[in-house]
């Protein structure tokens, strides 16, 4: 599995930000400057600069026009799968203004949608997206988790191992059934038969494994 991570010019949880060898980091643009600040020469700089202020001096600039379909992150998304990656982290993706926020959800799901996966990373949380799958999580994971149904009326979905378990369960999208689930200190799963969930855990340093199993 290859991991893309990608800086973007939002709420940037340093700390968290750890790259290991092999990894293929892109600036989403005012990322760079984040970047830059922590010694860090990306791989690849994506944007149409409107919020740096300048294109960054580096070989590897990849320049758009402010006046496109697809946001900047989306754009480096897009060269992310390019370069055969898989597994997407996605940094400074939240603050600011929230359509991004929004925004950058939709490309978990996009990614969801392709068999592959993406976090975005604030300090104080994860976001992540499932559709067709299994996530895994250890038994050292602790605090609230919630699901909550993304682009369709439900999604279902069987949750084992956390205070509150299902059994293929439908939750809908205009009721929030699934907010404020807990990890009790044993291993949990959460398996989604139908449709698309968006996974919020309160805690940015929780990644759980996936495994496909075509909503089975």
């Amino acid at each position: 599995m290859k991991t893309c991570l990608l800086v973007g010019g939002g709420d940037f949880y340093a700390e968290g930000f750890r790259p290991e060898k092999n990894n293929l980091i892109i600036a989403v643009d005012a990322g760079y400057k984040r970047l830059t600040e922590l010694g860090i020469t990306p791989d690849l700089v994506v944007g149409d600069f409107d919020s740096l202020g300048f294109v960054p001096d580096h070989p590897n600039t990849e320049t758009h026009p402010s006046v496109k379909d697809d946001t900047d992150t989306m754009l480096a998304v897009g060269k992310g799968i390019e370069a055969g990656c898989d597994r997407f982290l996605i940094y400074g993706g939240t603050g600011g203004r929230i359509a991004h926020t929004f925004g950058n959800i939709q490309i978990l799901s996009c990614l969801a949608s392709q068999n592959k996966q993406g976090f975005i990373i604030d300090k104080e949380y994860t976001v992540t997206a499932a559709k067709g799958c299994t996530l895994r999580f250890d038994k050292n994971a602790s605090g609230y988790i919630s699901i909550l149904p993304w682009g369709s009326e439900s999604c279902t979905v069987t949750l084992k191992g956390l205070k509150y378990e299902l059994d293929r369960s439908p939750l809908p999208c205009n009721r929030p059934l699934g907010i404020s689930n807990e990890f009790t200190g044993k291993a949990a799963e959460i398996t989604v038969h139908d449709g698309t969930a968006v996974i919020i855990i309160e805690s940015a340093d929780i990644l759980p494994e996936r495994e496909e199993n075509d909503g089975k």
